[in-house]
């Protein structure tokens, strides 16, 4: 339960490691960036509040699912601001977390079908949630290396502020 309340803070961390100036990089138009990868992030944990608090208020019910491939087009997730795309995380991630903690034993039994997990309680949705955010993370440092690969300036010039000057001993 705790590293569920504490993923936003955990994407936050990760978000720093990469220089913002490649955020919107694409290997090719019909793979993420960091950018959309985000706003993905931002919008599932919209539909996962929805799904969590009708899980546990309507047992049985279907969760709202969505295609983010058609919502990063649609949605024009790159003239988006990151920050509000965090701030979503953040709040949405804290009052979910908050209304978990004060859940009787007997609502972790409810259960509702899932189109990406089939049938879950709610303990298992929860756990579903565990690697949901670790996993994106993990493609945002392959969108990374990409870039790194892509720009290798990018990549001489992180080098070179590492490698400390050559002194020339020579007359």
């Amino acid at each position: 339960m705790e590293s569920f309340g504490s993923a936003p803070a955990m994407l936050e961390h990760a978000l720093h490691r990469f220089p913002k100036k490649m955020w919107q990089y694409k290997a090719s138009p019909d793979h993420p960036s960091i950018h959309d990868t985000v706003w993905y992030l931002a919008d599932n944990e919209v539909m996962e509040y929805v799904s969590c608090r009708r899980l546990i208020a309507e047992p049985g019910s279907s969760p709202i699912a969505h295609d983010s491939a058609v919502w990063s087009r649609g949605l024009g997730y790159f003239y988006q601001d990151v920050k509000a795309a965090m701030e979503i995380i953040r709040t949405l991630r804290r009052v979910t977390y908050s209304l978990l903690k004060t859940l009787p034993q007997a609502a972790w039994t409810s259960s509702a079908d899932f189109a990406t997990h089939g049938r879950l309680s709610l303990d298992e949705w929860l756990t579903s949630r565990e690697n949901h955010f670790p996993d994106y993370i993990q493609r945002m440092e392959r969108i990374h290396s990409g870039w790194m690969e892509a720009v290798p300036s990018q990549k001489n010039l992180i080098l070179t502020r590492r490698t400390p000057p050559i002194v020339n001993f020579a007359p």
